[in-house]
């Protein structure tokens, strides 16, 4: 009967061993898994992550240039507005720009030697 006996505790150590390392194989096989459906989903959506990056960037440039412009044609409406109804300011304009003057006028111009 002690024969029995060891023959029983070495059954029941292997037992006690063997489910021990096929859980432990199980989770590392479950955890590669899930690591490579991670890894394939990252792979899938990188282009688009990158795509939707660069077009961020390019709409940030685009409303740089946006705001560029706005203040440009704000300028030019207030040009504008003043040339139709300022008179002082479109004699000036004429005077710089087209050396225009009005009768009787004598105009001096200085030009500086370039450097």
């Amino acid at each position: 009967m002690k024969f029995y006996e060891e023959d029983d505790f070495v059954v029941k150590r292997r037992r006690r061993n063997e489910p021990d390392f096929w859980h432990r194989l199980n989770r590392v096989l479950q955890v590669l898994i899930v690591a490579g459906f991670l890894l394939t989903v990252g792979i899938m959506f990188y282009p688009v992550w990158q795509k939707q990056n660069d077009m961020r960037h390019r709409l940030l440039s685009l409303e740089a240039e946006k705001s560029e412009k706005t203040a440009a044609l704000a300028e030019n409406q207030r040009q504008l507005d003043l040339l139709r109804n300022d008179r002082e300011y479109l004699e000036t304009i004429a005077r710089d720009r087209l050396n225009v003057m009005k009768p009787g006028e004598t105009i001096f111009r200085i030009d500086l030697p370039r450097s």
